[in-house]
């Protein structure tokens, strides 16, 4: 009787039971700290600490402090110089791999691609930090090759934020090649010859008919990369610790500090529901812009 009467049933309450622990899984770690943190909002206190509800409060305190403001700023700052380069570079590196007519040694390229999103954030930071070291570091002794003065690179107010934009795109760009790969390799060759045929330039035959056959896994990552840089933590933190003087201090920084150094877990889970409502808001937004404006 559990399984239903009718096939239909049947399947239904099996694959409700297939899904189930996924389910339980994101309700645990994702949907219950949402709502806890919606929660801590309106609250003081914490860690030890009686919770004592204060009402908007926290939110007042936050959204008023131009310290919170610039951390934003830097944060979206970062998005900017992070996210199109990364995908723009994903979509160039995948369009080449796709003309390799050899698998392996395409697998191979691929697969060295994608080498660096399988090494630990904190690992990344570290080899970065020594490529970024001022006088001992990878980079500047390249540049001196070519007669370049040694850079400050993550020591530079106007530096730092290219610097750490360029690791998130080391980090970024083989996750993002391999989906536009995969994308690329699903498209049927008669389209693109057919298109070559009736006289078509290759730029023609990537814009009008590739481009728009890519529409969705553009939009998808686009939206993914949006959201890890904007939560951009670990590598902000083990190379610059936000400095020099706040000039790499994101929001997710200001999460951390306001609850492990200032224990003020309210003006935290403020921070942090004004993460997800932004990000949330975002991807809606892109995600119906470029539904509507697909080929």
């Amino acid at each position: 009787m559990f399984l239903g009467v009718t096939p239909t049933a049947r399947q239904k309450r099996i694959g409700f039971a297939f899904v189930l622990p996924t389910l339980l899984y994101f309700g645990a770690v994702y949907f219950y700290p949402l709502l806890q943190s919606i929660r801590l909002s309106f609250y003081e206190g914490g860690m030890g600490r009686p919770e004592r509800f204060v009402g908007l409060k926290p939110y007042e305190m936050v959204f008023t402090d131009p310290y919170f403001w610039q951390t934003v700023k830097n944060t979206l700052y970062f998005v900017v110089l992070s996210v199109p380069a990364t995908v723009a570079l994903a979509l160039g590196i995948a369009l080449l791999l796709n003309r390799i007519k050899s698998n392996r040694f395409r697998d191979i390229l691929s697969a060295t691609y994608f080498l660096p999103l399988v090494i630990s954030l904190v690992a990344a930071a570290l080899i970065w930090g020594w490529i970024y070291q001022p006088i001992y570091g990878l980079a500047n002794f390249i540049l001196g090759f070519f007669g370049v003065k040694p850079q400050k690179w993550l020591s530079s107010i106007v530096q730092v934020m290219p610097s750490l934009a360029t690791i998130n795109i080391w980090l970024r760009v083989g996750f993002d090649t391999i989906i536009f790969l995969a994308a690329l390799q699903s498209i049927p060759e008669n389209l693109q010859e057919a298109a070559k045929i009736d006289g078509a330039k290759d730029s023609q035959v990537f814009r009008y008919v590739t481009l728009p056959l890519l529409n969705n896994q553009i939009i998808m990552v686009l939206i993914i990369e949006l959201i890890f840089a904007f939560k951009v933590f670990d590598q902000v933190f083990v190379t610059t610790e936000g400095g020099p003087a706040n000039a790499s201090r994101v929001v997710m920084m200001y999460l951390y500090d306001s609850a492990f150094k200032w224990f003020k877990f309210g003006d935290a889970s403020v921070v942090a529901v004004f993460i997800f409502v932004s990000l949330l808001a975002v991807s809606v937004i892109q995600w119906v812009f470029f539904r509507k404006t697909a080929y």
